[in-house]
């Protein structure tokens, strides 16, 4: 494996999740920046690739940082707009890959969504809900990576299903409903519940901690390095557990 230096856009304890996996796998951190310390076009032309896990309001100046600085970059920040023209234009110069969650195992789940979706017909009768838990610190909810596997199971849907993250009615039986608990220090739980007459079906991701999450987004910063455009992770997970394969 070639021995990559990693810019680190946020250095909270993802950031250092994320470098204690980097230098696991042979890789060296030239840039550490934070919010006081935030990081220069020079210092990101000193790197080959960026990763950031910092906040939703800094998202777009990386952006257009990273492709000034021509270096390709991982987004592990939710809570921004991904419609940005910021986020179209720097895909047009550099190689940008977008995660709500960077776990292999949230990539197999979103995957078993969409086959789950796929095989719902009306007539069996589920109604559908999504369950996030997550530690008392995480600001946003409902969970990026709840909305991305309730987003996965209505484009896979044979029916129209409206995505309700509110308790409010009236909510349609067809709709996929979400909610959402911060308690302690769990790093993440999500479980996807379909519920009918006759029975009950649960899909559950429990991360135990957050070197899941770094090794993936590691992984990814591995894998978009000479690559440009837009990228969604969970295809990226597939592509590189694919890589791994045996051939």
């Amino acid at each position: 494996m070639t021995s990559l230096r990693l810019a680190l856009l946020g250095y909270g304890r993802m950031g250092n999740a994320i470098e204690q996996i980097a230098l696991e796998r042979g890789h060296h951190i030239t840039v550490r920046a934070s919010k006081s310390n935030p990081a220069t076009l020079d210092q990101l032309r000193s790197a080959d690739v960026a990763l950031d896990f910092s906040n939703a309001s800094a998202v777009e100046g990386h952006l257009t940082l990273c492709a000034e600085a021509g270096i390709p970059l991982v987004i592990g920040t939710t809570g921004w707009d991904t419609s940005s023209p910021h986020l179209a234009a720097a895909g047009e110069r550099i190689g940008i890959v977008i995660g709500a969650n960077f776990s292999m195992g949230v990539a197999i789940v979103s995957r078993l969504a969409a086959l789950l979706g796929q095989m719902l017909e009306p007539t069996l009768g589920y109604q559908l809900h999504i369950h996030e838990l997550h530690h008392r610190g995480k600001k946003d909810h409902p969970s990026g990576t709840a909305l991305m596997l309730a987003r996965t199971l209505q484009r896979h849907l044979p029916f129209d299903a409206p995505i309700h993250t509110e308790p409010i009615p009236p909510i349609p039986r067809s709709a996929i409903t979400l909610s959402s608990a911060r308690i302690g220090t769990i790093a993440g739980v999500h479980t996807i519940i379909a519920d009918s007459e006759a029975d009950t079906i649960e899909i559950t991701h429990c991360a135990k901690s957050r070197r899941g999450f770094a090794l993936g987004a590691v992984m990814a910063a591995e894998w978009i390095v000479g690559k440009r455009g837009l990228y969604v992770f969970p295809d990226v997970a597939f592509e590189i557990l694919r890589l791994q394969l045996p051939q």
